[in-house]
């Protein structure tokens, strides 16, 4: 009983130190879980406005790139140019190839053509050519983006000994990638009431070269409004709600905001929308629970995470998105210049092991298809072909567009040429084959153009004259056929020189 006695307390001592010691951890893990979650909080909110900004952010950048784009179709172009040259457009030129269809698929409700001093010749609205006079308003709106690109245009200007030149980077015809001459000027703002996209660029040659008579340039405008269903589309697209154009002086509480276009007072109007704020969903929802179950820590994060997969989703299938497109032909599908470059590279890598051909195909008559029938059946044209090429020669090779009408195969050889001859015979039969457009037959040939590698080049350049030498000698001959860098004769290696001599002297 005596030991008992003495016991006792030491094991009382013991006991409550032991629940001493679980409270603390328990008010230790707690602590830790709110400290954790707090601090998740603080940064899931500061991270998920940040990924919201830099969408939205991106996407307008990306919607005035698309509105330049779509505008130098016109701007760029020698037929507008030449149009031009008795300073107006006809009305045919503007019912043939303006009216409608700027407005109805890429949604410019205004075309102006004016002169640096803002005088109307032609005005477009909503798809309908109207009085030049009525442009005046919303030519006012863009006064400084007018004097902006005639200032680039005077920069890029040069005196070639009477005539003029303009000194930006030739056009590659072969990049999938809609020409800009980069002498343009654009901003998003308020144009009639109204967010819009505005582009000013000169109008010019597609050669680069212009009479001194038409030193002074005509000016294209186009206005792209920012409409409540793309605005709509934008949401959808990167997951956000709420999204609208307001003053900045008058911000809803609670939304988010980036600067668009050029204003900067607080009358100017901003992008806002109202943000997800997943930090706060956890507060309110999971805190009760983190106190009661300490392991509910790690659903919680868990939780976090599922709050965050729309914001990171969106950023990811962008990113992924940008990554294909810029290998990909946005038409076809095919690799671009860019991935067949990389294609080309990694296949010269082990040549030695594993020969290969590489097959150049340029489509004849594809001009006077397009020409005749209109760029929708040259793009079904081009989707047909592409496709036939693509199951012509499956898994074994790699097909690519290179530009215009000119594709390029890249075929792993299986030890004997005839095989690869075949599936080059198979690719002009290919594009012989007539294809069926709303309600008619659409017909097209290829010359063919085969070089074997490394037998005609183990390095991209040689290979890539190889097969180009042997396309020549192809159309030479009559076109719609198959010929090999081997079926060149020295008559026609000078007849090849003569021809690219030409090309270079003009």
């Amino acid at each position: 009983m005596i030991e008992q006695k003495f016991r006792q307390p030491k094991r009382n001592r013991a006991v409550w130190a032991i629940h001493a010691a679980c409270i603390l951890v328990a008010i230790l893990t707690i602590a830790s879980l709110l400290f954790v979650l707090n601090r998740s909080v603080v940064e899931a909110d500061r991270f998920g406005l940040s990924a919201e900004r830099r969408l939205v952010t991106n996407e307008l950048r990306h919607q005035m790139e698309a509105a330049v784009q779509f505008q130098a179709q016109v701007s760029f172009w020698d037929d507008t140019y030449d149009e031009l040259a008795t300073g107006r457009l006809s009305d045919a030129f503007v019912a043939e190839q303006l009216a409608g269809w700027l407005w109805e698929d890429y949604g410019f409700s205004w075309l102006i053509f004016s002169d640096a001093d803002g005088h109307v010749s032609t005005a477009l609205k909503d798809g309908l050519a109207i009085p030049a006079k009525a442009a005046d308003s919303p030519l006012r709106d863009v006064d400084d983006l007018l004097d902006e690109a005639r200032r680039r245009y005077d920069n890029a200007l040069r005196n070639n000994g009477g005539a003029y030149t303009l000194d930006i980077p030739k056009p590659d015809r072969q990049s999938v990638t809609p020409i800009v001459p980069g002498i343009h000027a654009v901003d998003m703002r308020e144009i009639q009431g109204q967010m819009s996209i505005a582009v000013v660029q000169a109008v010019i040659p597609e050669t680069l070269q212009l009479a001194a008579a038409r030193r002074k340039p005509a000016f294209m405008v186009s206005v792209r409004p920012l409409t409540a269903r793309s605005l709509r589309e934008i949401e959808a697209k990167l997951g956000v709600t709420g999204l609208a154009f307001v003053p900045l002086s008058q911000l809803p509480a609670d939304s988010v905001h980036v600067s668009v276009g050029r204003c900067t007072d607080n009358s100017c109007l901003v992008v806002a929308w109202t943000p997800k704020s997943p930090g706060g969903f956890v507060r309110t929802e999971i805190l009760p629970s983190v106190i009661g179950i300490a392991i509910l820590a790690t659903l919680l994060m868990a939780f976090v995470a599922l709050r965050f997969s729309s914001v990171f989703a969106a950023l990811q299938q962008s990113e992924a998105r940008n990554l294909y497109m810029a290998k990909h032909d946005r038409l076809t599908g095919l690799l671009n210049r860019s991935g067949f470059d990389d294609a080309l590279a990694a296949a010269l890598l082990d040549v030695k092991d594993r020969p290969f051909a590489l097959i150049f195909a340029d489509l004849d008559e594809f001009k006077a298809v397009n020409d005749r029938h209109g760029h929708a059946a040259g793009d079904a044209v081009l989707m047909a072909i592409a496709e036939r090429y693509r199951r012509r020669v499956g898994v074994r090779g790699t097909v690519a567009r290179l530009g215009g009408d000119e594709f390029a195969v890249i075929q792993r050889s299986s030890g004997k040429a005839a095989d690869v001859s075949a599936v080059a015979a198979g690719l002009v039969i290919d594009a012989q084959t007539p294809i069926e457009f709303e309600g008619q037959m659409l017909r097209v040939g290829s010359s063919v153009g085969l070089a074997f590698a490394p037998m005609h080049g183990s390095t991209a350049r040689a290979l890539l004259a190889a097969a180009d030498e042997a396309l020549y000698l192809a159309k030479r001959r009559g076109r719609n056929r198959v010929q090999t860098a081997d079926d060149l004769s020295p008559e026609d290696k000078i007849a090849l020189n003569a021809e690219v001599s030409r090309r270079h002297a003009g």
